[in-house]
């Protein structure tokens, strides 16, 4: 089980306080649920911007862009010196690397270390919510669609049944295809790391029609409230179900204060109409999205790609392939 006194000794930003603090955010749901909780957590925080589609950050007209990287990253992996960042994809391709970009910030799979010679089976398998949520002592709250929501996030609930299916296409037709079940790996991080006494309790619950009935009528209000699910790629056992990622339509501030609100309603995690208020009015700044074969990086060790493409984020997409954001430092 991971040790709260030291990731708060390690990431003090992350301690519970009334400290004033800057969040730039994710523009998913998990993004949303660890907003909310942590300016429930925090409530001198505020959320200054959003992180869309790694391509765009729009941040408040009043801030300048220090302020932005000054600001905690939350479900976002940044790779800056300047920022801290709280994520959980996979960010090396080795455990003995070294990249200066990450020395500030937080990444859920390496405090186990898992890095891209891992089995994909075995990566952390849930949200950044579910880590919050542990952190800070929270259960999921007793109403009505408090525990679809919360396993919504990230397609949590599908990593957690046993069996799923990925869609694919073949002579224009959609095929299912079972995939392996990841539900093992779910069991041991909430059993292990990651031990919620609430999701240690729904857990098995989350493999049964009866779930999926219920996270389909949920997922039906979601979308009566104007949240659009977006392509999906993997389904869940029973109904076929996708995630539910949310990501904005239309203006990336109105939308996410939408979303925020949404969330925070279904769980009852209140902040301060202040806490929010600087996504009212937003300014942006982008930057150039790339996708490329891992070649380049391992011949030149994957610190020196990153400084040398002036790399800001990144993800693995395949055990093969990287996609990065440059001209954001």
């Amino acid at each position: 089980m991971l040790n709260k006194i030291s990731l708060y000794s390690k990431h003090p930003w992350l301690a519970p306080s009334r400290e004033a603090r800057n969040l730039i955010i994710g523009d998913d749901l998990d993004a949303a649920l660890s907003a909310v909780l942590f300016l429930h957590t925090h409530p001198n925080a505020k959320i200054i911007g959003v992180y869309s589609k790694y391509q765009t950050v729009y941040y408040s007209a009043d801030c300048a862009w220090s302020d932005a990287l000054n600001s905690l990253w939350l479900d976002l992996d940044i790779y800056h010196t300047q920022c801290q960042s709280l994520g959980h994809h996979i960010v090396r391709l080795n455990p003995r690397e070294k990249l200066d970009g990450l020395n500030n910030s937080l990444n859920l799979n390496d405090l186990w270390g898992k890095t891209l010679q891992t089995k994909f089976d075995e990566k952390y398998p849930l949200g950044t919510i579910h880590f919050l949520m542990w952190l800070y002592h929270q259960e999921i709250p007793a109403l009505a669609d408090a525990a679809v929501l919360l396993w919504l996030a990230d397609s949590t609930y599908i990593n957690a049944q046993a069996n799923a299916f990925r869609k694919r296409y073949r002579d224009g037709k959609v095929e299912w295809v079972e995939r392996a079940g990841f539900k093992w790996n779910v069991k041991s991080w909430l059993h292990g790391a990651i031990q919620v006494k609430s999701l240690q309790q729904t857990f098995e619950q989350v493999d049964t029609l009866a779930f999926e009935e219920q996270m389909r009528a949920f997922q039906n209000k979601m979308d009566a409230h104007g949240f659009k699910q977006g392509d999906g790629q993997v389904a869940s056992h029973h109904l076929k179900l996708f995630g539910y990622q949310c990501q904005p339509i239309g203006d990336v501030g109105a939308f996410v204060l939408r979303l925020l609100e949404f969330c925070s309603e279904q769980t009852r995690w209140e902040f301060a109409p202040a806490q929010i208020e600087p996504l009212k009015k937003l300014q942006s700044k982008s930057g150039k999205r790339v996708s490329e074969k891992l070649d380049r990086a391992r011949a030149q060790g994957l610190e020196n790609f990153l400084r040398a493409q002036n790399v800001f984020s990144y993800v693995f997409t395949h055990f093969d392939t990287i996609n990065y954001t440059t001209g954001l430092a």
